[in-house]
Order: structure tokens, then sequence, then C-alpha cells
């Protein structure tokens, strides 16, 4: 007997059928989601994919540092473990690569000058990101150096790209990092250094790498700074000033060898916790121009020499000359572009007629013609300058004043008919007075004589007596007279 359940097969049918949606729909519900989920974190260039394992890394590109001088461009991003990445572009050639086991790539690609675009593709996803550079025409760094020994610093400056990055190194050790401004311009001061010679490199660094440097040897010497020269003939002395290194010693030495001081031991100068220095020395016979040179010192250690010049005046020359008109020529040489100016004894400039100091300019010679009653008695002096400064003096005797009437025959300064003139070293000698003639006219004084100086009593006494002596010997004379004529 047959047995037939067209019951159950429906009801079979039915039940696969629900077992079927209940086990696709979780499927059918969640793709949706996962969808929308992926449009949502998508950012432009950024593309995100499920790598292998499940795991998903965004793509990326950026410019990690761009090398201006050689235009080298360095890109680094992010994108799935062995995911090939082509960068092209403006380039001048394409290049692959691909995501590491990090998940990161990185290439580097030469772009020439100017505005450009680089194209960076995902060979998975067929994504581009497009990245701009600009690529500069650069000039390296300029470096100006100030070197001073004295403080064993060297002070830089120069100009660089405004903005930019610099590290100053000397034998790989960083001495020095400082922005460089806005304007360009930048500076830094090195201190402490060790004399001797510094090989200094400054590098500029600015997006991302180092671009451009420039570099230098300095020489850092210890040797002494020589800031001032001077030489007097009024002291006989040259002096020298400058800077030297705290606690050194200074040494001296000319053509002649090492200049000494007065009592022959050689002329040394310590420098204590200061710098600066001065020196007096001899100026030496016959040198118009003297080489000095300055040796320093660090106990037995010689840190460097300098020499300098210095110019001797030429010393002040004179003579003294009476002119048949009565003026008087004083004449010599010196030291050209001086002067030489006119004193008496107590040092007063000598004036002319006018107020005026009695000057004139040297050119190696000098002169001046003054009239006589317008200089001292006995002597005067000659004095030089050079730029302001005394160089030196000479006493020069002049001839006698003019002798006044009825002074009688005196022999003392000032008097009498000398005519010479010379040159007098040694003690100065004090100014005579000197002073002019004035002729007195007095009401009872009418019909006299000139006044002469001399007493009028004893002269009319005298006269009186020769007159009757006279008058007396007449009687006597005509008799002698008588006697002489009979005998002929």
């Amino acid at each position: 007997m047959r047995t037939n359940h067209p019951v159950l097969a429906p009801t079979a049918v039915a039940a696969v059928l629900a077992l079927g949606m209940l086990t696709a729909l979780p499927a059918l519900t969640a793709e949706p989601a996962a969808a929308a989920g992926q449009r949502a974190s998508r950012a432009p260039g950024v593309e995100q994919h499920e790598g292998a394992g499940g795991i998903t890394t965004d793509f990326t590109a950026s410019v990690h540092s761009i090398a201006h001088g050689p235009g080298i461009v360095t890109l680094r991003g992010t994108v799935d473990r062995g995911t090939s990445v082509e960068v092209a572009g403006d380039v001048v050639e394409p290049v692959w690569t691909e995501g590491d086991a990090d998940g990161h790539w990185e290439a580097q690609v030469r772009v020439r000058r100017g505005e450009h675009v680089i194209r960076v593709t995902s060979a998975v996803s067929g994504q581009v990101l497009e990245i701009p550079v600009d690529l500069l025409i650069l000039l390296p760094p300029d470096m100006l150096a100030t070197i001073d020994g004295i403080d064993r610093s060297i002070a830089l400056e120069g100009f660089a790209y405004p903005d930019a990055h610099l590290v100053v190194r000397e034998s790989d050790t960083v001495l020095a990092e400082t922005d460089v401004a806005g304007d360009g311009s930048w500076q830094v001061v090195l201190r402490d250094l060790a004399f001797g010679a510094h090989h200094i490199e400054v590098a500029q660094y600015f997006d991302g790498t180092q671009n451009g440097g420039v570099d230098d040897v300095y020489q850092v010497s210890g040797a002494a700074v020589v800031e001032s020269t001077s030489a007097s003939r009024e002291t006989g002395r040259i002096t020298l000033a400058g800077r030297a290194p705290v606690g050194t010693t200074l040494t001296f030495a000319d053509a002649a060898g090492p200049v000494t001081d007065e009592d022959g031991a050689p002329l040394v100068v310590e420098l204590g916790r200061d710098t600066a220095w001065q020196a007096s020395l001899p100026i030496p016979d016959d040198v118009r121009f003297d080489r000095i040179t300055v040796v320093t010192a660090d106990g037995d250690d010689e840190l460097g020499r300098t020499e300098t010049r210095v110019t001797i005046p030429i010393a002040l020359t004179g003579g003294v000359e009476e002119l048949p008109d009565g003026r008087v020529r004083l004449h010599g040489t010196g030291e050209p572009g001086g002067t030489v100016t006119l004193e008496d004894q107590a040092g007063t400039a000598i004036t002319d007629d006018t107020g005026a100091p009695i000057r004139t300019d040297i050119a190696r010679a000098w002169e001046l013609v003054v009239p006589r009653a317008e200089l001292p008695a006995g002597s005067v002096i000659a004095r030089q300058r050079v730029g302001g400064v005394e160089q030196g003096a000479l006493r020069l005797v002049l001839p006698a004043l003019p002798e006044r009437p009825g002074s009688g025959a005196g022999s003392g300064p000032g008097v009498g008919g000398g005519t010479g003139g010379g040159v007098v070293t040694g003690t100065s000698v004090g100014r005579p007075a000197a002073g002019r003639l004035h002729a007195e006219v007095r009401s009872a004084a009418a019909g006299r004589l000139a006044y002469t100086g001399a007493e009028l009593v004893r002269p009319t006494i005298t006269a009186g007596a020769l007159l009757l002596l006279g008058t007396l010997a007449l009687p006597f004379a005509g008799v002698l007279r008588r006697r002489t004529a009979r005998r002929r």
C-alpha cells in the first residue's frame, strides 16, 4: 500500500527557504552599512581599502623635503603593504616604489626649476594624488667675519634665505644655531675660541633639508693690537697704545734691537685683567720713520707679533739774520705741514701790530721777517707744532735794539751797536724791557738846545773861564806880533 503525504513537501520547502533567508539576512544588512562607512572615511588624496590580513591603510602622499640646489624632491606617504606607487607628473623621470611592512612608502624625483605638480598614483585603486612643488633658484648664504683675537671671538654676519635655520659647526661640533630674519639678515658671535686657525661651516636648512652653506678658515691671533701711535719732539718719546689678551706680556724691538728702558733693561708691559695697554719708548737718534715690533707672549709661549710704523717729526732748526733795513729774518727747517710761532721768555705769543700772533707754515723750510721793534730785546722762542701738538722749540738770540739818543755807550742787552744774532740752548733768559723813544716838548725849554741828558751849569762856567783867559791874552799877543815885525 503506498501512502502519500502531500502536506510534508510544501512544509519542507518552506522550512528550507526560511532557513536560507535567516542565514542571508545579516550579510544583506551589513553590506550597505560597510559601503556607507567606507565613503564617509575617504577624503581628497586619501584612499582606504583592505589589504592583506584584512588591515586597511589610507593612501597618502606629501613632500618631505626639497633640495633646491640639485632639484631633488623627497615624497613620503602611506599605502597598504606591498602595494605599488608611481610618482610621475612634472618630473624628469617617473619613479616606482611600494609600501613597506608598516605601510609607508618613500620616493625621490628630480624636478626642474619653477612651479610643478607631481602626481602620485596607487597601483591598486588607481587613485591619483597631486602634489604642487616650487623649485627655487638659490644663492648660498654669504658670511662676513670680524675677528677679535684679544677677546678670542669671531662675529659672523651675512644674508641667507628668509626664515631659514642656520647651524654653525667646526669639525662636526655645533658652535651655534640661529634663524634668518625676514629680511634675510643673520648674525652669530662665537666666543671663547682657542688661539689658532678655525674652519667654520654654516649650513642653511629649510624645506626639510640642507639648502646650501658656506665655510671659511679664520685665524684667531693673540698678537697685540696697536690702535694709536704718536711721537713728540717736546718730550723725546714715542707713545704706543692698544689692546692685548688679558694676562699677557708685551716687549718691543726696532731696527737696533730690543727697546730698553731708562735703566737699560728691556722695556716690558704686563697686562692684568684689562686688555688696554700703553707704552712709552725713547725716540732713537737720526731716525725719521721708526719701525717697531710688539711681541705678545703668554709665559714662554709667543702668541704673535705686531709691526707698526711711527713717523718722527723733523727737529726744528733756526737762525737769525739782521737785514739792512733794520728788520730781522728768522729762518730754519722743520716738519713739513707744521707751523712755527714766536713766544717771549714767559711763553706768551708775540703778536704783530694788528694783534695777530706771528706765525708761519713749514714746507720743510720756514722763514719769518719781522721789524726789530716788534720783538723782545734779548731773545725769542720759536715753537714748532704739528697737528696742534707741540714738537720742540728753539731759543733764538736777537740782534741788539737800536741805541737811544744820548744813552751813552752801554754794553748790556738791548743797547749798543751790535748786529749779530744766534741760537741758544739751555736755560731761558728773562725778557728785557723794550720801549720806543718819545720826544717831549715843554714851554719852559723854549730857546734851549735839544736836551742831551747832561747838566748845564758846569759847561757854562767852563765857557766863561775860557773867554776871560782869551781876553787877557790879547795884549801879550800884540807885543809878540810887533817884535816879530821889527826883526824882519
